[in-house]
């Protein structure tokens, strides 16, 4: 080991007694000085605009456009500038027949020349170690070991460059050309990971052996065993092929026992890597302080339910939207979408099932659906004879209620459940969705009936006043049949009565009335302990109060108004009740429910039932108006002396003890509240959609949809002025780089002069 070190700490005098080392030092400071600086400026100008800043550490440091990304793009281009002549220098200028005939072996003379390289690599490192003491100060509560795992998984990348570099260099005479192939390599290995991936057993070698994306998981808070493997394997590789190279020249062999030799070495990393990078064996360590990268408490607890073995099947048509997601090509990214996952569950299979069939995306009615499945198989890079036809895959699965688009189903003990994609900006499925997939399979799926047969919301309809959005839209992730719920639709007129074990019954805003049989059923359920939803509307109260008045609640007559400058009259922002909490509806102060026309509501305890209201209106703003009046506000206005203003509920909560259960019913003056043009206008103020989506879960017993919220980051804001964020700048960009050229030009020039 002595001698390794001493050949090392040769290498590194060798390395700055000459510019390049320095200068390399010199313009990575500065780099890394106007990237880091750059971002503080742009984080505290949204700070002093007043945006909400959160997750700094994560946001600076992280991501593809973030501090440690920007330093791993520039690695490449200065390692194989210092490794260039670590052999070739030797072999050019004859030295190498020195160190051959010398008393060291060839392993000595490459670790040497390696443990060099891995100090200059920690003295690169060293730079962003100060960066991070000066973030400490810059950054509210900074998250030290998040940028502690992406300092490691920069240096490890390092590492594995300068082996590169290293054997490259043992190569050839040439320092340009050891510099240029060592480019290429690396180019090599950061495209690899796109060769073949079209062919399962060629995909699992080429994207292991691509280097590309390898510090990622680093730099963004997750530190696994397969990534570490992986660099220590490349490292060993490198080197291991570098004193092969070496003893080449003091032994003599025929070209086949070479070939061999190497082709063993190569194979056996191979088969390593493959092996530890099975789910089974990988370890992981989430660097971040609230464990971002990892599920939370309630996922993980449904999680250790499952005993049994867990698939999830794909059905890409290739017709339909996402078809590029299920091709082939895609696979790997496929499995980093499920990694939280595939992280506590090395189990899970992953099925793919492509298909063509009709589907709402064809816009070419005219060519027959094999030419155009054809057509788009091709362009996706699908083998056309794989796919199944519309007769086939009907035989496997009907996905007719699906539209026949692109989904999932999870699969377990038998049973399965669909996961499918959200056109929004993610696109794959997340937590909530696939936590709430598999705790389906553990408990009974809470089941939504819903009466529409007197003209009541529908869920099917997308108009501004039906509930589809909300409740049964497949391609929103918000949904609730995206959230754990199941649908049913529940026809009055049948002779079996209303199913006693609904989460809850809608009854929204019926057009028609109801008819004696109708209204005898309804009650019935209510009476035996069902959970419903009752919602009204203004000039239709009389329908609802004959179900309403035997639990001692009553729709008031007329309509409530809100004085407004911006809005209607008759848009009412009910706000929450204290008594709210106790259902867990906690909201900001400022939060409102938009209700536009809402009837208030009055209610006489009746013995046994509980009653909490969770919403009222505003007693400053808000009056009852009763008769006749222009619904868009405009001739209307608030007459003291014929109207008084009061806070007044619009949403009202019921509970009853049973035998076995506690009954619960909501009474809600507004039908509006959850329609689909309502629940879009949703915000951090308007919380309607969360409000709604609070409602279900309460019906749920708390069982979906699934609590995936963390704690708050405390890494909120930044601590310096943009002054002495201009001063850091100085120092990183101007005294730190001077200082270094200062201490250069001294040895450089001193050495010079012996």
């Amino acid at each position: 080991m002595k001698k390794v070190l001493k050949i090392a700490r040769l290498e590194l005098s060798i390395l700055f007694y000459s510019p390049i080392a320095w200068l390399i030092l010199i313009i990575f400071i500065i780099q890394s000085g106007v990237t880091f600086t750059s971002m503080l400026n742009e984080v505290e100008t949204k700070q002093q605009l007043g945006n909400n800043l959160e997750f700094l550490t994560a946001d600076i440091f992280g991501g593809l456009n973030g501090f440690f990304a920007a330093v791993q793009k520039k690695l490449y281009l200065y390692i194989p500038l210092l490794t260039m002549g670590l052999m070739s220098r030797e072999i050019s200028s004859g030295s190498i027949k020195l160190l051959l005939s010398s008393p060291l072996t060839n392993m000595q003379i490459i670790l040497g020349k390696f443990v060099a390289m891995m100090g200059y690599g920690a003295l690169l490192m060293l730079v962003l170690l100060g960066i991070t003491v000066s973030s400490i100060f810059a950054i509210e509560h900074l998250d030290i070991m998040h940028v502690l795992g992406g300092i490691l998984g920069l240096y490890l990348l390092i590492c594995a460059y300068a082996a590169i570099g290293i054997f490259m260099s043992s190569l050839t005479a040439y320092q340009v050309v050891a510099a240029i192939s060592t480019l290429a390599i690396l180019a090599a290995l950061n495209f690899v990971g796109s060769v073949g991936q079209a062919y399962d057993f060629v995909r699992d070698i080429t994207y292991w052996i691509s280097i590309s994306g390898r510090a990622d998981n680093f730099i963004n808070g997750m530190i696994g065993s397969n990534d570490i493997v992986y660099f220590l394997l490349v490292i060993t590789a490198f080197l291991t092929l570098s004193i092969m190279r070496l003893n080449a020249g003091r032994e003599i062999r025929s070209q086949a026992a070479t070939a061999t030799r190497y082709t063993l070495v190569i194979a056996a990393i191979l088969m390593i890597g493959y092996v530890t990078s099975l789910p089974v064996f990988i370890g992981y360590y989430d660097t971040t302080r609230l464990k971002t990268n990892t599920l939370t408490d309630e996922s993980l607890a449904i999680i250790k339910q499952l005993d049994k073995p867990l698939s999830i099947t794909t059905y890409p048509n290739v017709l339909g939207a996402f078809v590029n997601i299920g091709a082939p090509k895609m696979r790997n990214f496929e499995l980093r979408a499920f990694e939280k996952y595939r992280r506590f569950l090395p189990g899970l299979k992953f099925n793919y099932v492509p298909y063509y069939d009709t589907t709402l995306y064809i816009r070419n009615k005219t060519k027959p659906l094999e030419e155009q499945a054809l057509r788009a198989a091709t362009a996706q890079g699908y083998d056309f004879d794989k796919l199944l036809s519309p007769v086939e895959i009907k035989k496997v699965i009907d996905l007719t209620p699906e539209d026949n688009s692109f989904v999932r189903t999870v699969n377990y003990d038998g049973k399965r459940t669909f996961l499918r994609m959200y056109f929004d900006m993610i696109a794959y499925p997340e937590e909530a969705e696939i936590s709430a997939a598999l705790k389906r399979f553990l408990v009974k799926p809470p089941v939504v009936g819903v009466l529409n047969q007197n003209d009541e919301r529908s869920i099917d309809k997308t108009g501004d006043k039906a509930y589809k959005n909300i409740l049964n839209t497949m391609s929103s992730r918000m949904s609730l049949i995206n959230q754990g719920f199941d649908m049913k639709r529940i026809d009055l007129s049948a002779a079996e009565p209303i199913p006693a074990d609904l989460a809850v019954l809608i009854i929204a805003d019926p057009k028609t009335p109801y008819t004696a049989a109708n209204l005898e059923k309804i009650a019935a359920y209510i009476q035996n302990g069902g959970n419903v939803l009752i919602a009204a509307e203004p000039g239709r109260q009389t329908a609802l109060n004959g179900l309403l008045r035997p639990l001692g609640v009553e729709l008031m007559q007329g309509a409530l108004l809100q004085e407004s400058k911006e809005l209607d009259v008759n848009m009412v922002q009910a706000k929450l009740t204290p008594e709210s909490d106790a259902l867990k509806f906690n909201y900001a102060k400022k939060s409102v429910v938009n209700m536009p026309g809402v009837v208030g509501i009055q209610y006489q305890p009746v013995q046994g039932y509980t009653y909490l209201p969770l919403l009222a209106t505003d007693a400053q703003l808000v009056w009852n108006k009763l008769g006749d009046f222009d619904a868009t506000g405009v001739k209307i206005a608030f007459n003291p002396a014929v109207d008084h203003k009061a806070s007044v509920p619009t949403v009202l909560a019921l509970m009853r003890k049973l035998p076995g259960k506690e009954q619960k019913i909501i009474v809600s003056g507004d039908a509006d509240f959850m329609s689909n043009a309502t629940i879009s206008k949703s915000d951090e103020v308007i919380v309607n959609a969360g409000f709604t989506t609070n409602l279900f879960k309460w019906f749920s017993n708390g069982e979906f949809p699934i609590a995936t919220v963390r704690p708050k980051s405390t890494d909120n804001h930044i601590l310096i002025s943009r002054e002495q964020i201009s001063w850091l700048k100085i120092g990183l960009l101007g005294i730190l780089p001077a200082l270094l050229a200062l201490s250069a030009a001294y040895i450089l020039i001193n050495r010079k002069r012996k």
